[in-house]
């Protein structure tokens, strides 16, 4: 039997969004099952289902991966480098065991702000990189992800609460408009 190196880039990618889509619908269980603050913070609850579509998304990709020929091993590493750094925002976003006894769900998304959104601002640039390296080029679809990319850098930037709410619905809309805008979704 042939394996070709498309499914093992594609096996790996499904991999490493699966834990996160795990991490993020544990995230949502718990608070669910009521193991977080009676009231959960807005902006955390919203990033917490942009996390979720972001990793749908991705794993919707997935074709695209198996429709390469052939894979380098350098293009193998920059693919599943974004599942990764996807992960890794994840973590730090999410609450858990790294969260203070007695810090509140507001106070602790404004604590790991910095570095979800510079994350996440890295996983925007990582997607341009994917669609070159796929070879879709720059399309209107690359513009919303830039903005994107821009939007979590200015977040990255700023604990103040009106500019995450601002920024919170921004990235909404963004995501939406993937799917609205002719050429821009999949």
């Amino acid at each position: 039997m042939e394996i070709s190196n498309g499914l093992l880039v594609a096996i790996l990618f499904i991999t490493l969004l699966g834990l996160g889509i795990a991490h993020v619908v544990m995230a949502a269980a718990a608070v669910v099952a009521g193991d977080r603050e009676s009231r959960p913070d807005g902006l955390l609850a919203a990033w917490t289902v942009l996390l979720l579509l972001v990793y749908l998304e991705l794993f919707w990709h997935t074709l695209d991966l198996l429709n390469v020929e052939e894979w380098a091993f350098g293009g193998f590493l920059y693919v599943i480098l974004g599942p990764m750094l996807l992960f890794f925002a994840t973590n730090v976003l999410l609450p858990g065991a790294s969260v203070p006894e007695g810090a509140s769900a507001r106070e602790h998304y404004l604590s790991a702000s910095a570095r979800f959104f510079g994350l996440l601002a890295l996983v925007q640039v990582w997607i341009i990189g994917v669609d070159q390296l796929l070879g879709i080029g720059f399309t209107t679809a690359t513009a919303l992800t830039a903005a994107a990319a821009v939007l979590a850098a200015v977040l990255a930037s700023t604990r103040r609460v009106r500019v995450h709410v601002v920024g919170t619905t921004v990235a909404a809309v963004l995501f939406v408009a993937g799917f609205i805008i002719p050429g821009a979704g999949a």
